[in-house]
């Protein structure tokens, strides 16, 4: 399970859906969460390098300090008990949609009308602030698994990383579509809601 989560983590930078040491994943086993450190290239990432804490963030295992933005990570799994994996990331296209307050169109692919059937667009609040964490709660209760954060990124989540990874990617590449789609001015063929 460690090194799926090392591999998707890997992944995640390595298709460019977060920069440099931005972003931070986590899966929980148990009653304890593994997650990224913080300020660490995703791609360099190892089985070695994962922080353990326990479910109040306080730091059990790790070479490294977990990363600074373990309160959302803790309030999404304190509040749904089905999530298992979350990925925070700050993926290109996603990102001019969050900074320009452009609306994702999910509805232009049945995979992704699928796995992005809610998604929460919440306002800025500074990262890793209590105020940032408490800001996913009420979506995070009703269901929601993808966030779209203003001038930040996009969070995700699943009940297993393979789960909350296809919803980033998927995400971007709707995110790419609606930017496209405002670059050439044309109205999307939308496929029907049933």
């Amino acid at each position: 399970m460690l090194q799926k989560f090392v591999d998707y983590v890997k992944l995640t930078w390595d298709r460019k859906l977060t920069e440099s040491t931005g972003g931070n994943m986590s899966i929980r086993i148990d009653d304890k969460i593994h997650i990224t450190p913080t300020g660490f290239i995703k791609h360099f990432f190892s089985v070695e390098d994962i922080v353990i804490t326990d479910m109040n963030g306080k730091q059990l295992a790790g070479r490294y300090r977990a990363s600074s933005e373990i309160k959302m990570h803790l309030k999404i799994y304190k509040n749904r008990s089905d999530i298992e994996s979350i990925f925070h990331a700050h993926p290109r296209n996603a990102l001019i949609c969050a900074i320009n307050k452009i609306k994702i169109n999910t509805h232009i692919l049945p995979e992704a009308a699928f796995l992005l059937n809610k998604i929460a667009y919440l306002p800025y609040s500074q990262p890793g602030t209590e105020e940032f964490a408490q800001g996913f709660v009420n979506d995070v209760k009703g269901g929601c698994n993808t966030f779209v954060l203003e001038n930040h990124g996009v969070t995700t989540c699943g009940k297993s990383i393979e789960a909350a990874f296809a919803r980033l990617e998927s995400l971007e590449t709707c995110a790419y579509l609606s930017v496209m789609q405002e670059l050439i001015d044309k109205k999307p063929n939308d496929i029907p809601l049933e």
